[in-house]
């Protein structure tokens, strides 16, 4: 999977976390809860998953997502993308 979604990924999330008026604690990086963490909210999974389509260009189903196992880190939702058949 080409980097230029791992940073599009990155600074969609970074301008999420400091819309919502939130911070990070520690250090963040491809393996920091997303979603367990409460960094990201319901929203903001909508507008995810819309970038994620984006990138496997195809439309999601939704409704079949585990968020939490499939797409708690930066790096699980790489994963996902990058493996994504519909």
């Amino acid at each position: 999977m080409p980097g230029h979604f791992r940073t599009k990924l990155a600074d969609f999330i970074d301008s999420k976390i400091k819309d919502s008026g939130k911070s990070i604690t520690g250090e963040f990086n491809d393996n920091t809860p997303l979603i367990t963490s409460g960094l990201l909210e319901s929203l903001h999974l909508l507008e995810l998953a819309l970038l994620v389509e984006e990138e496997v260009r195809v439309p999601l189903d939704l409704t079949t997502l585990d968020f939490i196992k499939e797409w708690d880190t930066i790096d699980r939702i790489l994963n996902f993308a990058k493996n994504y058949k519909p």
